[in-house]
């Protein structure tokens, strides 16, 4: 099958060609269905009426999150199989989330991939979200036993420290609810859609913590959870600095 895939390959467009090594060199391995991969890189504002293909990343990107999901969960459950639930949750959330997916696709240097209109890409949870649907096509294209080995050999266990986030929470959400309980005091966080932006044409959010019914903090981001991320750790550093 492998031999039948190179003489394909020699009576394909270069354009087609050059895509098949590109991905060789990025991924180290020999990809099968290039249009999983090319659909991965395609991000919906490089779609317009006159594009002959239209399809972009989006269905890829809600498979590969549910991958990488269920990678890390069994991944963590083995690895602590005498930790509680609640610990594997906040590990988990250290591993997958919005800033750490697209680190490691800015230094997987996916933008040199990925088709898009937006402007600083390397800026834009886009590029994360890019990462997401990699891993989707991936496991299209080679199966979940390939592609949990190639995410813990070439993610997890290139891209982090699995010792410091045991002992260190980012999870600032989870530390201010911690601290406002003990507290004996109330929050509140409310998350607002704002409207598209001309220059990177994503949505974004607005996210407010109050605390007693009282704002102490207002971030925004690409992602509600991200945003909410944000607020907690300006709301935390707001109440402990008092």
């Amino acid at each position: 099958m492998r031999i039948l895939k190179y003489i394909r390959l020699l009576f394909c467009k270069p354009a087609e060609k050059e895509f098949f090594l590109q991905l060789c060199y990025l991924l180290g391995y020999i990809p099968g269905s290039l249009h999983y991969y090319r659909k991965a890189f395609t991000h919906k504002s490089a779609v317009n009426s006159q594009t002959k293909f239209k399809q972009y990343n989006e269905r890829l990107e809600f498979l590969g999150d549910s991958i990488i999901d269920t990678i890390i969960a069994d991944y963590l459950f083995h690895k602590y199989p005498h930790e509680p639930e609640g610990f594997l949750t906040k590990m988990k959330s250290k591993i997958v989330n919005r800033k750490s997916l697209n680190q490691i696709a800015v230094h997987m240097h996916l933008d040199s991939y990925l088709q898009s209109s937006i402007l600083n890409v390397k800026e834009n949870d886009a590029i994360g979200n890019a990462f997401e649907a990699l891993i989707g096509a991936m496991y299209l294209d080679k199966g979940y036993t390939f592609t949990k080995k190639y995410f813990i050999t070439n993610v997890i266990e290139k891209f982090f420290d699995i010792a410091f986030l045991e002992a260190n929470d980012t999870n600032y959400k989870s530390q201010l609810l911690e601290i406002v309980q003990k507290r004996k005091q109330t929050v509140v966080f409310n998350s607002e859609e704002t409207e598209l932006s001309e220059t990177d044409n994503v949505m974004s959010f607005v996210a407010t913590v109050a605390i007693d019914n009282v704002i102490v903090a207002t971030a925004k981001a690409n992602t509600k959870k991200e945003a909410e991320q944000r607020a907690s750790k300006i709301a935390i550093e707001s109440i402990t600095t008092v």
